[in-house]
């Protein structure tokens, strides 16, 4: 569509002289051949502007979406970390509720606790967290290679 217009402006432009000033302050005109060549010169520079802009749109847009699949995963994790703080609050997890004479449910209870921070861990989304797609394709890159080289012959 832009080379189009551009041509179309280079042809109406070729068909009246252009005049420019040469050194002496004498008008000069302007070839035909040289308008059409600084034209397309123009057309190529705009192409290659264009095609830069649409590139950069698409790293920015897939920049997006990762952060949307992040944005995404930490709705969920955040999910569940309030059912589990939900669960801690209804089983009566309270520092003052553990029986602090008798310590007859100590075992249990501290089991209980640690089964709670490792569920709590897992939920847990840390700076180098990777979104789940970049996750899985580095998972099963890593499979492929870690099969590509169980199965080459060791010297």
């Amino acid at each position: 569509m832009i080379k189009l217009f551009l041509l179309s402006a280079a042809l109406a432009a070729a068909a009246t002289p252009a005049t420019a000033q040469t050194v002496s302050g004498t008008p000069a005109v302007v070839s035909d051949k040289a308008r059409i060549t600084e034209l397309e010169a123009q057309l190529r520079r705009q192409t290659l502007i264009a095609e830069n802009a649409r590139k950069e749109v698409e790293i920015v847009r897939a920049n997006a979406r990762l952060k949307d699949e992040l944005i995404l995963l930490a709705r969920q994790r955040n999910a569940e970390l309030y059912a589990i703080a939900t669960e801690i609050l209804d089983r009566g997890m309270h520092p003052r509720s553990v029986e602090p004479f008798l310590q007859t449910r100590r075992v249990k209870m501290e089991n209980l606790k640690q089964a709670f921070e490792d569920r709590l861990n897992a939920a847990r989304i840390f700076e180098t967290t990777q979104p789940p797609s970049v996750q899985l394709r580095m998972d099963s890159e890593l499979k492929a290679k870690r099969a590509a080289d169980a199965a080459a012959p060791r010297n």
